[in-house]
């Protein structure tokens, strides 16, 4: 039975944000496969250590964590009560492999250690950096905070229709997740978008999180990270089922596919 199964009737009232996004927003165990294959194909062995920037509740970092029983991961994230829902509801289940989770609360540009194989910066978090000089930087730290043999994953997302303001809706069990393309600025790329939540009762969590981005493009983004000191960058492109639908598969890509919206990772070696 899922975790959502097993919850009472949600309301505007009643649910809990953090839970809303984890269940509707992240696929923490598709990462985590993700990260094991892309590492694996560059050095021939299986990472250990993983730091999440931008952690909020450290999902994807306890995922990684519960996957190899010798798995650590390491959380930054700015927000102290996120970080605290964090550590109730997921690090503490973890039980004695809680001992393996190290959460910090500072700015991702500031913490350079310890190394660790891989480091994860997901959910377009990173779009926060709005300069290019903001990006770069945040990038060399990236960079000095991986071992000899380390690699760094970032994901994006782009084609036409992430410039059309829009709403989309999905139904999750139990709540309908809003996803609105709110403002977008041709000539700079900053981009306003917003995710609501809607209930079976009528009721509504309206701008449960609001995010100020630039949308940026792979091509600036690995001019930067070789700037950066990477050595090299590959971009893992999501495939296609029959239907010509995303089918969650990511594999390397030189070309990828001029569809309307596309989903992206950009992995940089060190």
């Amino acid at each position: 039975m899922s975790r959502t199964a097993r919850r009472p009737r949600l309301t505007a009232a009643t649910a809990d944000l953090h839970w809303l996004y984890e269940n509707a927003v992240q696929n923490p165990e598709a990462e985590v496969e993700f990260i094991d294959r892309a590492f694996a194909a560059a050095y021939r062995r299986h990472p250990r250590d993983l730091r999440e920037d931008f952690c909020g509740t450290l999902n994807l970092g306890c995922c990684w964590i519960r996957h190899r029983p010798d798995n650590t991961a390491l959380g930054v994230d700015l927000d102290g009560p996120t970080l605290d829902w964090g550590r109730e509801h997921n690090v503490l289940p973890l039980g004695a492999a809680a001992a393996r989770a190290t959460l910090v609360q500072d700015d991702v540009r500031h913490v350079a250690g310890p190394p660790v194989d891989v480091l994860a910066a997901t959910n377009f978090s990173w779009w926060c950096f709005h300069a290019r000089a903001e990006l770069k930087g945040y990038l060399e730290n990236c960079r000095r905070s991986l071992r000899d043999e380390g690699m760094l994953m970032l994901d994006i997302f782009g084609g036409s229709e992430a410039q059309v303001l829009q709403f989309e809706e999905r139904d999750c069990e139990g709540f309908t997740y809003v996803w609105d393309q709110d403002v977008f600025n041709p000539i700079t790329h900053e981009y306003v978008c917003r995710i609501h939540f809607r209930f079976p009762d009528g009721s509504e969590l309206t701008d449960a999180f609001v995010y100020r981005w630039r949308l940026w493009s792979i091509p600036e983004v690995r001019d930067l990270l070789l700037e950066a000191g990477f050595s090299r960058v590959e971009v893992y492109w999501e495939g296609a089922d029959e239907d010509g639908e995303p089918n969650g598969e990511f594999q390397i890509d030189d070309t990828g596919d001029n569809s309307p919206a596309w989903v992206a990772y950009i992995v940089a070696f060190r």
